[in-house]
Parts: C-alpha cells; structure tokens; sequence
C-alpha cells in the first residue's frame, strides 16, 4: 500500500516518456526508506526499535537479496524486459514463502488482539468500508501522479535542474510520506514490527515490484548521478540497516546516525559535498 504512489508516478512517467524516474525513485525511496524512515522511527521509539523473530528471518534476508539482484541487474545503466520479468518473479517468491511461513508467537498474539478488539462488528460491512477507501485513495493518487510528473519536469527546465536530481531526492521523499506516516504511528501503537516491517516490505516492494512491472513496457535507463551516487548509497544504506538490526533492537543513537547518513547522500546528490 505504501509502495503505490512509487507505482502510479513511475507509470505515469513512462506515459510522459521519462525512462529514468521509475529507477531515480526506487532509488530515492528506499535510501530514504532505509535511513530517514527507519532513523525516524527509531528515534520516536525512544528505548529503540524492538524486531519481531519473522522480520529477522524472513524480511531482512529478501530485504537484501532483492538489492543485491536490483543491482546486478543495473550495472549495464538500463533494467531490459528479461531482467523485469526476473525481478516479478522473484518478487512472487517473497510473496509466497511470506504467505506459507508460519506465523511466530509474536504474530499469533497480534492476531488474538485484533480479533478481540473487532469482536461482534461486521466484516463484510468493514470489508466493503475498506475495499472503498483503497479504490478512492488509488484513484486520487492516478490524479496526483499525473500533476507530480508535470511539475517536476516543469521544475526541472525553470531551475536548470536535472529532473533526475529533483526525482531522487524531491520526489522520493514525497513518495515515502506514507511510509514515514505508517512508521510513526505504528511506533506510537507500540507495534514496533509493523514500523521495521513497513521500511523492509516496502523497499523490496520498490526494488522488485515497482521495477519489475514499467520494465515489462520499455527498457529502463538509469541516470549517471543515479549510478555514480544513488547506486552506491543504496548499497550503503542497506548495509547499514542490516547491521543495526543485527542484534534485535535499533537503538535511538543509531536512528541519529542514519539520519546523519541521509542527509550527507543529500548534500552529495546537490553537489554541496
């Protein structure tokens, strides 16, 4: 869900015939998904960032692998027809093995409590009430998508800017407001799974789902600042995430480093640095 607005404005910009934004903001979103949202979330937890057994043993492993084959794949600066088709079914096997692996106590106990508090309500009228909320909010994002690609290509001509550089920083950050809103008040909720889960779901969303698909419909170019900087910041902002998480808990002091992190592949990518 949270992945979408990457979706609609990467087809919309293919639409427009811009074949470098779908990669420039799966870049983006997800050094910003893996510092500035993990980094946010860590520092509102306050004691830190507590991770589920599940999320250590099935979402950082695919949280990794999909970068690592995203990359491979973007060496050659282009994403072709075979390599998206790679990427979609890669992407059904995280599906998949997400769906059959067994839940973990912790995810049993979410459940229980979610079923009590729902107790007595009606789920086809909730499901109605939800499944219309969703259809309306994709509708809205077709139309924002439309105008987000106008402006920033109008932007990019009145600044002499290059629309890559606004698309993996201006845009990414924008495309990522839902994750960075969905972190925080699963942080407030004290479901710190659901915060860490959303950066790691989202991101291999991005890299396979979101690459994947406008792949199917035109080669995908990658920009030379998106290869020279973005790439490597992708590298690095993954490693940093798995290595924050390795022992369960992502601690406050470490949510401010990665902060620091996000802001220097910002002052990089505007060429301050």
């Amino acid at each position: 869900g949270t992945s979408l607005p990457e979706l609609v404005s990467s087809l919309f910009a293919l639409g427009a015939g811009e074949t470098t934004f779908v990669v420039d903001n799966i870049v983006g979103s997800n050094i910003a998904n893996a510092l500035l949202i993990l980094g946010i979330a860590a520092v509102a937890a306050k004691k830190g960032l507590k991770l589920t057994t599940s999320l250590i043993d099935i979402d950082l492993p695919f949280f990794f692998m999909s970068m690592a084959v995203f990359i491979y794949f973007a060496f050659d600066s282009t994403i072709s027809l075979f390599e998206g088709i790679a990427l979609l079914v890669f992407f059904g096997i995280f599906l998949i093995y997400n769906i059959k692996s067994k839940p973990q106590i912790e995810d049993k106990d979410e459940m229980a409590e979610v079923k009590e508090k729902h107790k007595g309500v009606s789920r086809k009228k909730d499901m109605y009430k939800y499944v219309g909320i969703i259809v309306l909010s994709v509708g809205v994002l077709a139309v924002s998508a439309k105008y987000l690609i106008d402006s920033i290509l109008t932007l990019s001509e009145l600044l002499r800017i290059s629309s890559s550089t606004l698309t993996i920083t201006v845009v990414a950050l924008g495309t990522s407001l839902p994750e960075i809103l969905t972190s925080i008040a699963a942080v407030k909720r004290g479901n710190h799974g659901m915060a860490v889960g959303n950066v790691l779901g989202s991101n291999t969303f991005n890299l396979l789902l979101i690459g994947g698909i406008p792949a199917l419909f035109t080669t995908l170019h990658i920009d030379p600042v998106t290869f020279s900087v973005g790439i490597p910041f992708l590298v690095i902002a993954t490693f940093v995430a798995i290595f924050v998480m390795f022992d369960d808990r992502v601690k406050p002091w470490e949510g401010i480093a990665m902060l620091f992190f996000y802001l220097v592949f910002i002052a990089k990518i505007i060429g301050v640095m």
